[in-house]
């Protein structure tokens, strides 16, 4: 849960593997780090192997350095007992213009979340290079965006390698699925995309995620 002038903005999951990352100066990063550590060597059990003694900590540490100052919340999450970790981030805050869908590109299809009402899902692909190769890599990310025309809600998952984005999609989604936002009036609702927002056309998500790799 997190406090934003006056709003609070709350999200769970029944899945494991959600770690929630402390917002900066609510948490002892280290004492954070050494913690979560522990956790996951307990539960990945004969899983575990001594390079994750360093390479588990590194990875949590970059989680923590990868929030961003307006999130609301911000998640990593472990799908399974192996270094594969995903990002979230959930911001809420005021719309300082209207969105430019037409500018924002990828893939936009339609979405309803149980808490939040309509809104859109866009699908981008992006290209990182690889420090150690060269190579450049593709990378799948997911933005779901619900707004009032006042106030917006942006729940991200981090562009990650096309397997693993496919893999933690219906885990993102569920989480997303309860993500709630409470001000002094009441909860926050969003009104229905406009029919730039879609463009008219209607993308699926597997097809714009892509195959499996």
């Amino acid at each position: 849960m997190q406090q934003t002038t006056g709003w609070t903005v709350t999200a769970t999951s029944e899945d494991p593997g959600w770690l929630e990352i402390p917002a900066p100066g609510t948490a002892d990063a280290g004492a954070w780090v050494r913690a979560r550590t522990a956790e996951l060597r307990r539960d990945w059990g004969e899983r575990w192997q001594p390079e994750h003694e360093a390479l588990v900590p590194a990875a949590l540490q970059h989680g923590l350095d990868r929030r961003r100052p307006d999130d609301a919340l911000c998640f990593q999450f472990w799908p399974v007992r192996e270094l594969r970790m995903v990002l979230v981030h959930i911001a809420f805050g005021a719309m300082a213009e209207p969105i430019d869908w037409a500018a924002a590109g990828g893939a936009l299809s339609p979405i309803d979340l149980p808490k939040l009402g309509p809104g859109v899902q866009r699908i981008f692909r992006e290209r990182q290079l690889d420090e150690q190769s060269g190579a450049s890599i593709d990378l799948v990310g997911v933005d779901l965006i619900c707004t009032d025309e006042r106030a917006v809600v942006h729940i991200r998952l981090e562009p990650t390698l096309p397997g693993l984005a496919a893999d933690v999609v219906p885990s993102f989604h569920a989480l997303a699925a309860s993500v709630a936002v409470v001000g002094p009036a009441g909860p926050f609702r969003a009104s229905e995309p406009s029919e730039a927002a879609l463009g008219g056309t209607v993308w699926s998500s597997e097809a714009a995620i892509g195959s499996r790799q």
